[in-house]
């Protein structure tokens, strides 16, 4: 099986930030002296030597931290009769809300991909790659209250153990002990960039569902090949930064088309990376939900 390093993370959209952030200076800049300031590095970059780049990964305690802190907010923001534009990622020390936009595409997608695996059904098994503390756990009952929902999720060892006490009823894995079976819904949800070997773990969540893989917020090229780009994820209190693939949308449909699965549908996400000095900038999201042939 692969080795891989996972996260159920947000992607945040880097050119609005930026922009803003831009105008913000703009506009200091007319009213205040200048002053000098040594430039920040940037939250993400192209990785010309790819996953030969020390990083500090996944595994922290900080990451666990954050993931704790936002909990209450995101459980509350999923609550009838809100709005689901809920993103669990927010900056450091905000609450979580339910009124972006672009979260609301992204979760009424997965809510799609959930009726359409349960429909006729009452209970259905899902695996999360990735999964965080329990994050789509808490959105599948959200979402589909009446539908019973055998949760596994595969994680770094700090992040499954939380997870562990939030949800005793779930099987949560520090290991590939979870591919042993076959489950109705694989989800892989901003987590199969992250592992180096991508081909390969591809293969074995294809192998793993007997019936949907739902692929989903994986950032896309167009032009180039697959190249690495580092985030530095300090922002969002994760102390952190880890390395990701951007996939060539051609080579991750036709890898997937060699693990024996079939395009059923594709979603078209909103967020981009604009990672400095890559082959192709401002690259998109889109999400893949396969079926196995």
């Amino acid at each position: 099986m692969s080795r891989i390093g996972l996260a159920a993370k947000q992607l945040t959209p880097p050119l609005l930030w930026y922009a803003l952030k831009r105008a913000k200076e703009g506009m200091r800049g007319r009213s205040e002296p200048e002053t000098t300031t040594t430039a920040e590095p940037p939250e993400w970059e192209y990785v010309s030597e790819g996953w030969a780049r020390p990083t500090k990964g996944w595994d922290t305690e900080a990451v666990v931290a954050a993931y704790r802190e936002k909990w209450p907010s995101y459980v509350a923001a999923l609550a009838e009769p809100r709005p689901l534009g809920v993103y669990h990622e927010v900056v450091a020390g905000e609450s979580v809300e339910p009124h972006d936009r672009e979260a609301h595409n992204m979760l009424v997608s997965f809510a799609y991909v959930l009726a359409r695996v349960a429909r006729g059904r009452d209970r259905i098994s899902m695996l999360v790659w990735g999964g965080g503390l329990g994050h789509y756990l808490a959105l599948s009952r959200a979402v589909l209250p009446d539908l019973t929902v055998e949760y596994h999720c595969r994680e770094l060892p700090n992040v499954a153990a939380a997870g562990r006490e939030l949800f005793p009823e779930g099987f949560f894995y520090a290991d590939d002990s979870c591919l042993v079976r076959r489950y109705d819904l694989v989800l892989a949800s901003s987590s199969l960039q992250y592992a180096e070997a991508w081909r390969d773990t591809l293969h074995d969540l294809a192998g793993a569902t007997h019936s949907y893989l739902y692929v989903t917020r994986v950032p896309l090229a167009s032009r180039v090949p697959s190249f690495v780009v580092l985030q530095r994820a300090q922002r969002y209190g994760y102390e952190t930064e880890y390395l990701g693939w951007v996939f060539n949308r051609g080579e991750l449909l036709e890898e997937a088309d060699s693990a024996g699965l079939s395009l059923v549908r594709e979603f078209l996400l909103f967020g981009q990376i604009d990672a400095e000095g890559a082959p192709e900038r401002a690259v998109e999201h889109r999400g893949f939900l396969f079926a196995r042939r």
